[in-house]
């Protein structure tokens, strides 16, 4: 059987979350041809550093091809779209064509499916965000064969929307290896002022930048006993025209403001485990925050009632602001004050959105869960319905 763990974007932000299971699985079941194949040079460097914490791993690592015509049209269209990812599916069909499963963090991939006719490859979801919003909760989501699921409370929202199919419940893989490449949390001023991290998600209809952004970084200029790391989700600027997004000037600028638009430090959780408080809307980037419980504050942008909107749950978690202008100095100062208030409620929401166990890693239990399937996809059907699993390892069908 041959396995395919696709990497198809211009960050590298969804390695983390797949490619520790492909290394993994190749290490438990010899048998298997696992192939880790990447779109961009520098997914594929991220995908080998993380195959170094994977000694006796048996992947075979294969570059995707992209024309160069495609390339130049991708950098001059990317600011309102992406296109790259269709292009790479269509370019490499053969390599899709010889395997018989494909797993892969992000959705696109069903397209193998849509529109090139390959309705024989069976496809598996790995998931590459663990936030609230409603944009995680698709149609897509019931397409796949299979999907491994970081924590009950995604098998919860997909059963509530209709869209969860077989799956297991694994954890989040990119805590073990972020944790292992970085075990201390870097130094990124030369003071030890409190460090706030602000991460605006991309969507316009959901962000704080568009209508906020520049509101924060002035509030922050004018606040030089407090440090910012400015570090949007990594699409945010890639797409900055369909996005309607742009960077004042001056800010990068004062000695207590670091902006990020989209480096390798804004998805390794270097500033998430750099910072002392979380500033955000609706980015999944608040639960890798809270993988260390600390102090958060929401920016209401669109006048949400979040209490009573599930896809904001993680508005209960730290102080909400409405106004910057009136809101989000106060907030600052009684932010480590009042944590004790949310502190269990962050607690609770980690352990409902991350499964973990002290006896193996999600990497292991993501591995085993795929070599169980691929062993099903094999087995006859058995006549009797079985209770659904939701243990790490077991397959679990829909509700």
């Amino acid at each position: 059987m041959r396995i395919g763990f696709l990497f198809n974007h211009y960050a590298t932000h969804q390695v983390p979350h797949a490619a520790p299971y492909a290394f993994e699985l190749s290490r438990i079941r010899p048998d298997l041809d696992v192939t880790v194949a990447c779109s961009t040079i520098d997914e594929m460097m991220m995908a080998e550093t993380i195959g170094r914490l994977y000694p006796g791993h048996r992947c075979i690592f294969q570059p995707l091809y992209v024309s160069s015509t495609r390339l130049l049209i991708d950098k001059v269209i990317s600011r309102w779209s992406l296109k790259r990812k269709r292009y790479t599916l269509e370019q490499n069909l053969d390599f899709f064509r010889s395997l018989d499963v494909l797993v892969t963090p992000e959705r696109h991939a069903l397209q193998l499916r849509k529109r090139f006719g390959l309705t024989d490859l069976k496809i598996i979801h790995t998931r590459h965000g663990a936030g609230d919003r409603k944009g995680g909760f698709d149609a897509r989501c019931a397409e796949f064969d299979f999907t491994l699921l970081p924590g009950q409370k995604y098998v919860d929202g997909l059963s509530e929307h209709g869209f969860l199919g077989r799956h297991a419940v694994v954890g989040w893989p990119k805590f073990e290896v972020m944790q292992k490449l970085k075990p201390e949390p870097e130094r990124l001023f030369d003071n030890d002022n409190p460090t706030v991290v602000y991460a605006p998600h991309f969507d316009e209809h959901l962000s704080s930048w568009q209508t906020m952004g520049e509101a924060v970084l002035e509030l922050f200029a004018g606040l030089p006993h407090y440090n910012l790391i400015v570090a949007p989700h990594v699409v945010l600027f890639k797409r900055s025209q369909r996005h309607k997004a742009r960077m004042p000037r001056g800010y990068a600028r004062r000695p207590n403001i670091l902006i990020d638009k989209g480096s390798a430090r804004s998805t390794d959780m270097t500033y998430m485990r750099a910072a002392d408080i979380y500033l955000g809307d609706v980015s999944s980037q608040v639960y890798e925050f809270l993988h260390e419980p600390r102090p958060c504050i929401f920016l209401n942008a669109h006048g949400v009632d979040w209490k009573n909107d599930p896809h904001y749950r993680h508005f209960a978690l730290g102080q909400v602001v409405d106004d910057v202008a009136i809101g989000l100095e106060a907030a600052l100062e009684q932010a480590f004050s009042c944590h004790d208030a949310f502190r269990s409620k962050q607690d609770a929401a980690s352990a409902y959105t991350f499964c973990s166990e002290a006896d193996s890693t999600a990497a292991e239990r993501g591995a085993r869960a795929l070599a169980d399937f691929f062993d099903s996809m094999a087995a006859p059907v058995a006549p009797a319905k079985q209770e659904p699993a939701r243990q790490a390892g077991l397959l679990a069908a829909a509700p």
